[in-house]
């Protein structure tokens, strides 16, 4: 393993160190923690948008920090949740008395973390809802989809949330547009190759050259799955067809359309992978209104995207194109 680190034990606080100095025009850093917050802050009043997750997966969510998208981001530790005490006291500390949404992606220290933060906040008089997402599909049958893990749609829902939060939109409603827009959301993924873990150096995935797996997750780790590799298209075409099986279109619906890299991915095949989808979803009488090709939730090195589509209504259309700000993703 070859990578620019120093001591393993300081991998996040270089990290978020050196992330938030080369994106200064957005972020700010609680010296001595993981707490990243705008450079700017949104208006005392409006809805701040939070979330803790695990650090390794950079640019990840402190990429998605600013203006129309999240307010504070808490990250823990390589692949690992942020604790809830540690969460709930990075909330006490950001807390003005606006309302806060605590975004939860489906995994079980997430959950747990998330839900022992919000107890926490509400015991200290703060004004707090949690939001979990959930979108892989392979990772629970269509009947339960709150079994799902929540992995990169996720940033349907918070561009949502956060464009309806910049309007001065209520708490209840952002919960609302958040909740609406997960559950018309879906992802799956495509992976090539495993990244090797920054700390142990062990390898998460091994796949012969001649093979692709479906439903890895966000560390990494395989899916359940496994088909020939071929072109793009045809397993850009296989997942999405996957994908339409479990969230049906009537003739008329528009799609947004997200393609993410795991790490390893060149834009030269996340673009080509866009493009493809597009064709596909096309073919089968679905039009994309809008979308993005980006490294989002990363896994190291890991090589693949994961593609997720979001089917769009007025309301949602019209949030998706409002203003937003931040270091991976700007619309203004």
């Amino acid at each position: 393993m070859k990578k620019f680190l120093n001591k393993t034990e300081d991998i996040m606080q270089e990290t978020i160190e050196g992330y938030v100095l080369a994106n200064k025009h957005y972020l700010s850093l609680e010296e001595g923690t993981h707490n990243i917050t705008r450079a700017t802050p949104k208006e005392q009043g409006k809805v701040k948008l939070v979330i803790g997750n695990g650090g390794g997966h950079e640019p990840g969510t402190p990429g998605q920090i600013g203006y129309g998208l999240f307010d504070m981001v808490s990250v823990g530790d390589v692949f690992a949740a942020q604790s809830g005490r540690k969460l709930f006291q990075a909330i006490k500390e950001f807390d003005d008395g606006s309302p806060i949404m605590l975004l939860i992606a489906n995994h079980a220290g997430d959950v747990m973390n998330g839900n022992l933060a919000i107890r926490k906040a509400k015991a200290a008089g703060i004004n707090i809802e949690g939001v979990v997402h959930y979108d892989d599909i392979m990772s629970a049958p269509k009947e339960t989809p709150e079994e799902r893990r929540g992995v990169n749609g996720i940033f349907f829902p918070t561009k949502v949330a956060g464009a309806a939060a910049e309007e001065g939109a209520s708490l209840e409603t952002c919960v609302e547009l958040f909740n609406e827009t997960r559950d018309r959301t879906r992802s799956i993924s495509i992976a090539l190759g495993g990244g090797t873990h920054p700390q142990t150096g062990l390898t998460m995935m091994d796949l012969p050259d001649d093979i692709a797996n479906i439903g890895a997750g966000s560390h990494g780790e395989g899916g359940t799955t496994n088909i020939p590799f071929t072109t793009s298209y045809e397993m850009v075409s296989k997942v999405t067809e996957m994908l339409l099986e479990d969230m049906p279109f009537e003739e008329g619906e528009e799609a947004l359309l997200l393609i993410t890299g795991m790490g390893g991915t060149t834009m030269m095949e996340m673009s080509i992978a866009y493009g493809d989808a597009c064709k596909y979803l096309a073919s089968r009488g679905v039009s994309v209104y809008s979308g993005t090709a980006f490294d989002l939730v990363t896994a190291q090195e890991a090589c693949g995207i994961t593609i997720s589509i979001c089917k769009a209504n007025d309301e949602i259309k019209r949030l998706w194109d409002a203003p937003c700000k931040s270091p991976i993703y700007s619309n203004l």
